[in-house]
């Protein structure tokens, strides 16, 4: 559903940029599409088990068509939502990813409280335990928080900012240096790294965590995710107390990222063996592995959208930005898919 979904941002790009003429009422749009989302959500709490024959088996249609809403919304947020920031206080651009940080930290825990895939090992056999509540009271809040979610952005643009917070391009910025604009080799080279990243971030990790943590644990791999989850807000909150600006640092810290990255994707192709045959460092390494990728995708995603910032074509940038974030996060998740489709990484028994 999400690679699908792809479908929306492209036709959004193609009618901001290919079609001058056509006036796109940007705050309507994102107004329509979180309603959208909240519509989706409550679907799903009714109709997530709902199933339909066609021909002679049966299908999750609705499931599938409200993911795909989902999808969709996801999508043409890094194309709509980002450069959208670019008429605001340069401050809510660090607040909305942070907000990005804690959209993946809610669904964890209550994922974690609901207990779902979790069994305990009677010899070489798992036994499953049932959720502590079912998928549509887990749906359910997560509707309760779009919907909070929508009424914080009709608070945000129609009271608070239209009538308080007027724009102040250059406020954060302590020096014209720090303004000075960027050359296309400089730009050329953050939209690349911001695809690498978003690649990284959005389609190999996800692909591989299970098999990057499960070969030392159960517990490995819900701290791992969990605990990533928490990072991703944090590292996105650190963009407001130190904010990396220059290009070399920015370039070190994506190959650090990139570096990490790696070892987890090797780690996952060891499974179900583990590294060093040791179980206590294999699932040390893997938990603090993800840790550190968690944290340096988070805040570079926050420096590099905020070097883009700093720009009076800011909006056109930051709507590439969002174009080559969705670029990297499809092509990860693609070459990933061919990866699992070929079976190169095998599953580690759920008990030993």
């Amino acid at each position: 559903m999400g690679r699908i979904a792809c479908i929306g941002p492209l036709i959004y790009a193609v009618i901001h940029k290919g079609c001058k003429s056509v006036e796109i009422p940007h705050t309507g749009l994102i107004l329509a599409l979180l309603i959208l989302a909240c519509a989706c959500q409550l679907g799903l709490v009714f109709f997530w088990s709902d199933t339909v024959a066609i021909g002679s088996k049966r299908y999750s249609l609705a499931l599938y068509l409200l993911l795909f809403g989902l999808a969709v919304v996801d999508a043409i947020s890094n194309v709509l939502f980002i450069p959208f920031m670019a008429g605001f206080h340069p401050t809510y651009l660090n607040a909305f990813f942070v907000g990005m940080g804690f959209s993946s930290l809610i669904p964890s825990i209550l994922s974690l409280i609901q207990g779902s895939g979790s069994y305990t090992c009677e010899g070489s056999v798992p036994h499953y335990s049932p959720p502590l509540f079912s998928a549509a009271i887990f749906f359910l809040i997560i509707f309760f928080s779009t919907c909070i979610s929508t009424v914080a952005f009709v608070v945000l643009y129609y009271v608070a900012v239209q009538k308080n917070s007027p724009v102040h391009r250059r406020t954060c910025f302590q020096s014209a240096e720090e303004y000075k604009p960027l050359s296309t080799t400089s730009y050329v080279f953050i939209l690349l790294t911001v695809s690498l990243v978003n690649a990284q971030m959005n389609g190999i990790l996800p692909s591989v965590s299970s098999f990057s943590a499960l070969p030392y644990s159960q517990a490995t791999y819900h701290y791992s995710i969990a605990l990533s989850n928490i990072m991703m807000p944090l590292a996105s909150f650190l963009s407001f107390f130190v904010l990396v600006r220059k290009l070399p640092l920015l370039g070190m810290l994506s190959g650090i990222s990139t570096a990490t990255t790696a070892f987890l994707v090797y780690l996952a192709a060891l499974s179900p063996a583990m590294i060093f045959n040791s179980k206590s460092t294999g699932s040390a390494l893997s938990i603090s592995a993800s840790l550190l990728a968690a944290g340096l995708h988070s805040y570079l995603r926050v420096a590099f959208a905020s070097r883009l910032r700093v720009s009076d074509e800011s909006e056109s940038r930051l709507f590439w930005n969002g174009v080559f974030t969705q670029i990297g996060s499809f092509t990860g998740s693609m070459v990933m898919l061919v990866v699992n489709l070929n079976g190169v990484f095998k599953s580690a028994p759920p008990c030993r």
